[in-house]
């Protein structure tokens, strides 16, 4: 029975220190792939293209050469870097201006001006660098009473609402796992918001991981209630093996007493 226990326990282990890095490789598998599949394919097409014409080979010959010496790699890296220099140069002046201007047409598109203003706003949300005072990580009952749901305060609820409800109402937003950029708008009495001693990364990232990556100061916290009720079951054990130890039940016992009723 110790020897399974000390196996299970053992095990559970191993696969709490093994998650966090599996799940590293898992989103960064994922982000290449992404980038791959969506522009590094077309940065391959492009490149072997470029190769054919100035091989004088056909399209095949030159896609053939270009897999065969294992240069795939080469479109996603520069995809990357690609994506790099254009984030860099939209934050300047001159992009800023570019980058308006492309807004301007694509909030006149049919479809786009009803999606591109809210992803807009998802991303200036998390990306800003602006500091935001009502970026506050808070606990709340949701989607019933008894049960606790990790959130980040983005405001005041409709004043409309909470008048109707005669409180103080904040807007929370609560993310989903694992992809924390979609989730809902809760209204919640400001009173039965509790706020979190963690910051919005460290939020995230437990968001992320699905509860597996908890924040350092809420694991510590964790570790040592755990040290303490295992002090405490050790302690107890120990006790009762040294109360049946002086029970006397050989020969040395002690005859009952005489008044004693068998």
């Amino acid at each position: 029975m110790g020897l399974g226990r000390g196996i299970k326990r053992s095990f559970w282990r191993g696969l709490a220190a093994l998650l966090p890095a599996l799940l590293t490789v898992i989103v960064l598998v994922l982000g290449i792939s992404f980038v791959h599949n969506y522009i590094g394919r077309h940065v391959n097409s492009a490149i072997i293209q470029v190769l054919a014409w100035s091989a004088g080979w056909s399209f095949d010959e030159a896609s053939t050469w270009y897999e065969g010496h294992l240069l795939s790699w080469l479109g996603v890296v520069a995809a990357i870097v690609g994506l790099c220099v254009a984030a860099y140069f939209l934050g300047t002046f001159i992009g800023g201006r570019i980058l308006r201007l492309i807004e301007s047409w694509l909030v006149r598109l049919p479809i786009l001006r009803k999606i591109y203003p809210g992803a807009k706003q998802v991303s200036e949300f998390f990306f800003s660098e602006k500091s935001v005072e009502f970026r506050r990580v808070v606990a709340i009952q949701y989607p019933r009473l008894g049960l606790w749901t990790v959130g980040f305060v983005t405001g005041r609820s409709f004043r409309a609402v909470a008048e109707a409800a005669g409180r103080d109402l904040l807007s929370v937003f609560v993310p989903t796992t694992p992809t924390p950029v979609t989730g809902f708008i809760v209204a919640v009495p400001r009173e039965e918001v509790i706020d979190l001693p963690v910051s919005v990364d460290e939020a995230f990232q437990f968001i992320i991981s699905a509860g597996v990556i908890m924040p350092p100061a809420e694991r510590l916290a964790s570790l040592e209630v755990a040290l303490f009720v295992q002090k405490e079951e050790d302690a107890a054990a120990q006790l009762k093996g040294q109360s049946e130890a002086r029970q006397p039940d050989g020969p040395d016992a002690k005859p009952p007493h005489p008044g004693a009723r068998s």
